[in-house]
């Protein structure tokens, strides 16, 4: 008896997920071809094929569903860089990487998109939340690298935690809204921010001072 109301609670979870599912693809895919502000519930609803009780179901309104479409990149984004986090030899080549990764990641994750590709300023009022979140990935993302650079005695004179995404934020933001070509060239990408970023937040070890 135990078994079978296990097996109904996880079956019920995994339509509960695929329902969200579905109308969060739905929702993004309208806000990409139709623009966020002309998304109306109605819209998603009919293209996500499914009733409007059951939209209600899982989501208040529109907003809820434009928040949870980011919030949901944002996860796997995290996700993703705790499974693919390594550390470098080089701490250069450690923000490098991270920096590299992190401007890769967003441009394919089509929610986050949303956030650099549509500026106006009722897009930003609905995705408060989301916005905070992004604060906090950074944040929890940084701080491994931070502290490493810290603990090396690596860090520039000021360079503080907040200073340090706050930088990195800026950076990643700026090659998403500008759309720098050189973003979708990893090799010229990499060897921008080696040349632009890393000497804005670490120093030269005395062996590259010697060399200079």
């Amino acid at each position: 008896m135990a078994t079978n109301t296990g097996l109904q609670s996880t079956g019920l979870m995994q339509r509960t997920l695929l329902t969200r599912r579905t109308i969060l693809e739905a929702a993004i895919t309208l806000y990409h071809s139709q623009g966020a502000e002309n998304t109306t519930v109605s819209a998603i609803i009919e293209a996500s094929g499914l009733g409007r009780t059951t939209f209600y179901r899982h989501f208040k309104d529109a907003d809820d569903v434009l928040n949870q479409a980011v919030l949901q990149d944002f996860e796997s984004l995290m996700a993703d860089f705790d499974a693919q986090s390594y550390e470098q030899v080089d701490i250069a080549a450690q923000i490098v990487d991270d920096m590299a990764w992190f401007i890769e990641q967003l441009h394919r994750r089509r929610a986050l998109r949303l956030l650099f590709t549509d500026n106006s300023r009722q897009l930003y009022n609905r995705v408060n939340l989301s916005l905070a979140t992004f604060t906090k990935v950074g944040l929890a993302c940084s701080q491994p690298t931070y502290e490493r650079a810290k603990g090396l005695g690596r860090l520039r004179v000021g360079i503080t935690l907040n200073k340090y995404v706050e930088w990195c934020t800026f950076i990643v933001v700026s090659f998403q809204r500008v759309n720098f070509p050189i973003a979708n060239n990893p090799i010229q990408l990499r060897q921008m921010l080696q040349n632009f970023l890393v000497p804005s937040l670490i120093t030269p070890t005395p062996e590259q001072v010697k060399n200079l």
